[in-house]
């Protein structure tokens, strides 16, 4: 026959087991859920670089896509980096609400790593958040978000082919 304190410790054991599965059964719940609203959180990007990478194969005879960029201004671009058909490296700028997709030739003006080494040069920003391709007065420009070291949030748009800034907007 067991004794009172011998039932007790094994109703502990067993209730610590029934708590660590809990436990972990929250764990997994929590991770499933991440992945789910992850998931989510980007279906609107990754429609939007499916329509996009389409677009570029019928109008610019991209054959391999690269790196997607959104741009947000006056209007929304979606740009897509790749090569055409003769193996050139190109930009296909395309609007979010229709328009003319513009084709731009990426040896025909600055690199998006060209563009931050400009603003690190000039700016020395704490963080670079973003580098964009664009269209900004109907010119191909490259949008910089950057935080410079108050932590401020700010802007600069540099002319894709001359490399002169377009605008600048500071301390947000």
């Amino acid at each position: 026959m067991q004794s009172r304190r011998e039932i007790q410790r094994e109703n502990k054991q067993h209730s610590a087991g029934k708590t660590l599965k809990r436990l972990l059964y929250i764990i997994i719940a929590v991770i499933v859920v991440a992945v789910i609203g992850y998931f989510f959180a980007n279906q609107p990007r990754a429609n939007a670089r499916r329509q996009t990478v389409n677009i570029a194969k019928k109008y610019a005879h991209l054959h391999s896509p690269g790196r997607f960029y959104i741009y947000n201004r006056e209007s929304t671009y979606y740009t897509i980096s790749g090569q055409n058909n003769q193996n050139q490296p190109i930009l296909v700028i395309v609007p979010q609400h229709g328009g003319d997709v513009r084709v731009v030739k990426q040896a025909a003006g600055l690199s998006a790593s060209r563009v931050e080494q400009m603003t690190q040069q000039r700016r020395s920003p704490k963080k670079i958040l973003k580098v964009a391709p664009g269209v900004f007065n109907d010119k191909v420009v490259w949008e910089v978000t950057y935080r410079n070291h108050k932590n401020q949030l700010c802007y600069d748009l540099i002319n894709f082919k001359t490399g002169k800034y377009v605008q600048e907007i500071n301390n947000l």
